[in-house]
């Protein structure tokens, strides 16, 4: 299920019924609203979060809210948060950048944005996304994120943003272009009669004008410190106000330490202790704070400070979620450290625990550092590391794994393996293998029941990471060994295992095993409800039946995938990120059945999942696919565009795959008329027709006779067409042995043509009735008429001795 987001953040905090109007603010801010940035930018306590909230019940227009806290520094958490808060005024926006964000490997940042920037641009309505306390992202790709939004931000949206300081952005760049409106500390200043209206009507005082004077003079019109002054006038003769007033001086520092002092000592003892023991809380609910001061009592004393306005801030309309004002934290938490050292880390350590029970395991971690309770993270990320992996919390999980100390991580297997997976979704083989050795030694350690569970991780592994390098021999013995030792509950690693096994199996042309063995992780994906494991094996399951040439019994597997996808977003998720390579599949079938326009759909809506989720292969895959559609539709340059974007991410990955996108590539390119470049790829692809090529490389080799076939008639050279002639019948042979019916019409198609070339049409037509035979029950067309006027020819000679009739005149 997908990790669950806090949705106070996404609150308008409320406008308290006392709160000073600042009506001359809100007019700049509704003069800016044709910009496409406001930034709020001041020091603490100058009210940019009431002022925010102000402006925002009253301004007339829709306002995605979310406030940020030192979490959201995780790119992928941060844009989940960002996407949830546009959610709350535009339903379903940004479902397929939410889906890349559940992936393993995390998104980059262009292409996410890209995909919810075009949706945003397709609203009618134009709304307001506030930012509030900016200040805490710290984080390089959320501000180059950001960035990226604002150079490229339609005119629907307007961002405000409240922060203490100003964001690493080119402001410079947006007030040349007059893009952006600026409230600064001296425009949020309180005012003489502002200050008069909350010293005397919100605060319930009684001071002259000079003594209200006096106190903005002091504070510099700082509202949160005319707020701490005026808490600690409150019940207080006249003659001791005045005395405050006059002694109301000095550093910024003394003053804030003088306040909390004076506010402090005015509560019970009871009060007290709760201010002090939860200050260390970034959000705050009852039962937390039971938790955290072992008591019962915590929601009437949260009600009690509210009433009190000791600088509580409630985050939803039912007061259950509270926060202090952040200042007022920082000063609790210098009192706290200074009046007992040793308490927090035991605070902490109670914090972490809650969470840990609440599971909001992100939380847990996080006050389990502050506690230094080493122990406590590690047992927190060996126990919930993998499922977080799967729903896109990969940075988090290595900014964990950074942070303890490299020998607790080598010395524990489960952490080993957490960062050895995190390291084989970043594509760094060759620092896996030390890891797993790592595991390995650690063994010894371990409980003898526990020991195969480790060993079945470490074997899921390295059958990836022996696929990724095309061995597949190898992937198929490690990923038995890993199903045999893993539990039936660990849906991840079996689920991984059970997929690598059928991938071996598929690339080494036993399709029929490779379909038991993906409907056996289909069967484990189902029970343990991993809808993302789920999802990818159906996509995989349609590949073998595409091969197989069992068209519809793929678009079965394909619709499975797709309405267990909705199905999985339905229930409070976003789609699972292996959806796109369901598009991309249903666009394959689509495009054989030659319905042009549903399969460029299909191929562009998985594109574009594909670049969110950035899995590399598949993301290559679905490259290919629209350029195949593309270039039916008669978009040749598009074609070669989008196999152009493969090939740059193909030469990061392993030499096999490089290969087939090089083939991938001639293919297009002879298809357009290109056959100086197809004949370039031939001989610069080492492969020779006299070859005995195995089922991982037919895609190479049918290409190699196609081109073959293309200079041989094109030049009239009888060599080149026997020798594709005789490398087409190899082919045929390993293609009937695996069952690749498929792959099969495909070979017999083109040998038909190839003996066309060579003169023989009667020869040329029994292969093209043997196909015709194989296509008709699914009802293939584009591995006939892509092959042009020979095919034509082919065809009225096939009608005209009464060959499948019906079939080729349909």
């Amino acid at each position: 299920m997908p990790t669950p987001l806090l949705q106070t953040k996404l609150y308008i905090p409320p406008v308290r019924p006392e709160l000073v109007s600042r009506q001359r603010l809100i007019e700049q801010l509704n003069a800016g609203l044709h910009r496409k940035l406001t930034l709020i930018s001041a020091p603490a306590g100058f009210g940019k979060t009431t002022l925010l909230s102000e402006w925002g019940a009253g301004c007339g227009r829709p306002v995605a809210w979310l406030s940020l806290d030192e979490g959201d520094n995780d790119s992928a958490q941060f844009w989940a948060y960002l996407i949830a808060a546009l959610q709350t005024i535009h339903e379903g926006i940004g479902e397929a950048t939410l889906a890349a964000l559940q992936s393993p490997q995390p998104p980059s940042v262009e292409p996410l944005l890209t995909d919810l920037i075009n949706e945003i641009a397709g609203l009618a309505d134009s709304f307001t996304l506030a930012l509030d306390d900016f200040h805490v992202i710290t984080d390089q790709q959320v501000n180059d994120g950001i960035t990226f939004l604002l150079d490229n931000l339609p005119p629907q949206i307007h961002l405000v943003l409240s922060s203490r300081a100003d964001p690493p952005w080119p402001l410079a760049r947006l007030r040349a272009r007059r893009e952006m409106t600026e409230l600064r500390t001296s425009d949020l200043r309180f005012t003489s009669q502002e200050a008069a209206a909350f010293l005397n009507e919100a605060m319930r005082l009684d001071l002259s004008p000079e003594d209200v004077a006096a106190l903005e003079d002091r504070t510099e019109g700082w509202i949160a410190g005319l707020q701490m002054a005026a808490l600690s006038m409150r019940g207080q003769t006249a003659e001791r106000v005045a005395d405050f007033i006059v002694a109301f001086s000095g550093s910024h520092r003394f003053i804030l330490d003088y306040l909390v002092e004076e506010i402090l000592d005015r509560q019970s003892s009871d009060t007290q202790e709760f201010l002090l023991k939860t200050c260390i809380l970034e959000r705050m609910t009852a039962p937390l704070c039971d938790a955290i001061t072992d008591s019962s009592d915590s929601q009437a004393i949260l009600t009690q400070l509210e009433q009190a306005n000791l600088f509580l801030v409630p985050l939803d309309d039912e007061r259950r979620w509270y926060r202090y004002h952040h200042l007022f934290a920082d000063l609790l938490r210098y009192h706290l450290h200074q009046a007992q050292p040793d308490l927090a880390p035991t605070l902490h350590h109670r914090a972490s625990a809650w969470y840990e029970q609440n599971r909001l395991v992100t939380e847990a971690v996080s006050h389990a550092f502050a506690a230094g309770d080493m122990e406590q993270v590690a047992r927190l990320i060996e126990g919930n590391a993998l499922s977080m992996m799967g729903h896109g919390k990969l940075t988090t999980i290595v900014k964990w794994l950074d942070a303890l100390p490299d020998e607790m991580v080598r010395s524990r297997p489960w952490l080993s393996i957490a960062r050895a997976w995190t390291l084989l979704y970043g594509g760094q083989l060759a620092a896996v293998e030390p890891l797993l050795q790592d595991a390995e030694n650690s063994l010894r350690d371990i409980e003898r029941d526990r020991v195969a569970h480790i060993r079945g991780h470490i074997a899921a592994i390295r059958a990836e990471a022996a696929y990724v390098r095309g061995e597949m021999s190898d992937a198929a013995t490690l990923a038995h060994e890993a199903l045999e030792c893993l539990p039936p509950d660990d849906s991840m690693a079996r689920g991984f295992a059970a997929a690598h096994l059928a991938y071996a199996l598929y690339w080494s042309g036993d399709l029929a095993a490779a379909d038991m063995a993906l409907a056996d992780a289909y069967a484990i994906a189902r029970t343990t409800g991993d809808s993302h494991i789920a999802v990818m094996v159906l996509c995989d399951l349609a590949t073998v039946r595409i091969d197989r040439g069992q068209l519809h019994g793929a678009v079965t597997a394909i619709n499975s995938a797709l309405q267990l996808a909705d199905q999985y977003a339905g229930r409070g998720g976003q789609l699972p990120p292996s959806t796109g390579h369901a598009h991309t599949y249903m666009a394959r079938v689509l495009l054989e059945w030659n319905d042009l326009e549903s399969a460029l759909r299909h191929a562009r809506k998985g594109n574009e999942l594909c670049r969110l989720w950035r899995q590399p292969e598949t993301l290559t895959s679905s490259y290919y696919s629209l350029a195949r559609v593309l270039q039916a539709s008669g978009d040749a340059k598009g074609a070669l565009d989008a196999i152009q974007e493969a090939k740059q991410l193909a030469t990061a990955l392993s030499p096999w795959i490089a290969a087939r996108v090089s083939a991938w590539e001639a293919l297009v390119r002879l298809v357009d008329g290109d056959l100086s470049a197809a004949d370039r790829w031939r001989r610069e692809s080492g492969l020779s027709a006299d070859d005995q090529p195995g089922f991982q490389q037919r895609f190479l080799y049918r290409t190699l006779a196609r081109v073959l076939t293309a200079i041989g008639r094109e030049q009239s050279n009888a060599l080149l067409l026997d020798k594709a002639a005789g490398l087409l019948s190899r082919l045929f042979e390993e293609a009937e042995a695996a069952g690749a019916i498929g792959y099969a019409i495909e070979v017999l198609v083109l040998k038909a043509i190839t003996l066309q070339a060579q003169g023989k049409m009667d020869q040329a037509l029994v292969p093209l009735e043997h196909a015709l035979s194989l296509a008709e029950p699914e009802g293939y067309v584009r591995a006939f008429i892509d092959e042009g006027a020979p095919m034509g020819e082919l065809l009225r000679q096939a009608a005209a001795r009464g060959i499948k009739l019906d079939y080729v005149s349909a």
